[in-house]
């Protein structure tokens, strides 16, 4: 993820310094690095069970190349390398730009990521070929928040379709090996689903066939849905004019992270696509912990972070379902996951710059925040001795009331027999809310 900008109005975000931060962003992506660390071939099936050494594996975050750090006098885009990620334990990260070289260090992956917004696009592929040689078997994101306006894709389904199909046979013709991915949209909404049913068809009636995707992929970042108002705004394309109308307090609601985790696999059903991998390539925490508490404690709105980050971690990490999930990674529901972010810096209200929910200082790439180090023990702990085997996710009937008057979705959270004090459960209700935020340019 690139810099972002709020738009407050009032109580709301006010969208600040979009022409030049935008113009910034597209130099930075052409910011080339010089890697210690050579890319490996990443075999031409990914995302099975057997692609994980270790759970680790899945879990990634988003470096911002946007911050600046200063090393010996001289300041510069902030590399992956800066920070101690070996302290996370990750297996992944992205940058939101293409690299023939890219920093991998511990020999974590690198995901290529294709800027669709008109400002950068097509120009910003120019160099493709040759990264696509360098770098075989990668795992390509075309379009980041395609369907986003304001900085972001910006791109209606029968354009995106187009761009698609151009990157994809590009890719694959260069590279049979290569994994594709759709860009993330925002968020799997009804009216974002409604888009990605516009995308399918459009592609057909263009090019004659379905559209070819190897990899799915979403953001989950909980925001208000409406025209000229803050928040994820309305699809490129779309004529509604408001969509799922979140709160500010929704946006570290796991309930809601949960829901539509699970609504979009219901869709990836529907459409065929149980037997696909499905990887989140964005989402945290972005308001300020002071908007998403009632009282405007900051310290309990960090806290409300860090629950938020670890029952989403447990939802992932164990979230299993035969009739939704992956078969061929044991039917779990999402395959890997990334943290947002690595190294942004907080909301400024006078520039308008930045998110909530970062790792490391953005002004000093050696200190960890709180919320690195609640990434860093939860890691330690998901690697020690506490093991425990995925959920799996079952319709069970209840008393309490659902939408569907079909029962509510529960996880069952097994503890390996054998291991501390045997076999526990608990029951989780996976419930329904929804947000209003800022918009984000990248």
């Amino acid at each position: 993820m690139l810099t972002v900008m709020k738009r407050y109005r009032g109580i709301y975000a006010v969208l600040l310094g979009l022409l030049a931060a935008g113009a910034f962003l597209f130099a930075s992506s052409h910011y080339e690095v010089n890697a210690t660390v050579p890319a490996e071939r990443i075999q031409s099936l990914p995302f099975a069970e057997e692609y994980y050494a270790a759970v680790n594996e899945r879990f990634g975050v988003g470096l911002n190349p946007g911050i600046t750090v200063s090393v010996n006098g001289m300041v510069r885009p902030a590399l992956v390398t800066d920070y101690n990620i070996n302290e996370l334990r990750i297996g992944w990260y992205s940058d939101w730009r293409t690299n023939r070289e890219p920093l991998r260090p511990g020999g974590i992956k690198y995901v290529q990521l294709i800027l669709v917004r008109a400002s950068v696009y097509p120009t910003n592929t120019l160099q493709l070929t040759e990264t696509v040689a360098a770098t075989p078997g990668s795992l390509w994101l075309i379009g980041n928040e395609p369907e986003g306006k304001y900085g972001q894709g910006n791109r209606t389904p029968q354009e995106y379709a187009r761009i698609y199909h151009e990157m994809y046979t590009l890719i694959k013709g260069l590279d049979p090996t290569a994994c594709i991915a759709i860009g993330g949209v925002i968020q799997p909404t009804p009216l974002r689903l409604q888009w990605l049913d516009l995308l399918l068809s459009e592609y057909e009636n263009l090019f004659g066939e379905p559209m070819p995707v190897d990899v799915w992929n979403i953001h989950a970042q909980i925001l208000q849905e409406k025209a000229r108002d803050w928040g994820a705004e309305i699809p490129a394309g779309l004529s509604a004019t408001e969509g799922r109308l979140y709160t500010l307090q929704d946006n570290a609601d796991p309930d809601i992270f949960r829901q539509l985790v699970i609504e979009f696999r219901q869709w990836m059903k529907a459409k065929g696509f149980q037997d696909k991998p499905l990887i989140i390539s964005e989402y945290g925490v972005l308001m300020p912990s002071t908007y998403i508490v009632e009282d405007g404690d900051a310290d309990k709105g960090d806290q409300k972070i860090i629950d938020f980050m670890h029952q989403t971690f447990n939802f992932l990490v164990n979230a299993k379902d035969p009739d939704l999930g992956y078969p061929a990674d044991d039917d779990r529901l999402v395959q890997q996951w990334l943290w947002y972010s690595l190294n942004d810096q907080p909301y400024d209200p006078a520039t308008g710059l930045g998110f909530n929910g970062s790792l490391f200082s953005h002004q000093d790439p050696t200190q960890m925040t709180k919320f690195g180090l609640a990434f860093r023990d939860y890691m330690n702990t998901l690697l020690g001795s506490k093991i425990m085997l995925p959920v799996v996710m079952r319709r069970a009937p209840t008393h309490r009331g659902t939408s569907d008057g079909g029962g509510s979705w529960y996880l069952l959270r097994k503890r390996l027999k054998g291991r501390g004090d045997g076999t526990t459960c608990s029951w989780l209700s996976c419930c329904s809310y929804w947000l209003p935020c800022w918009s984000k340019a990248y």
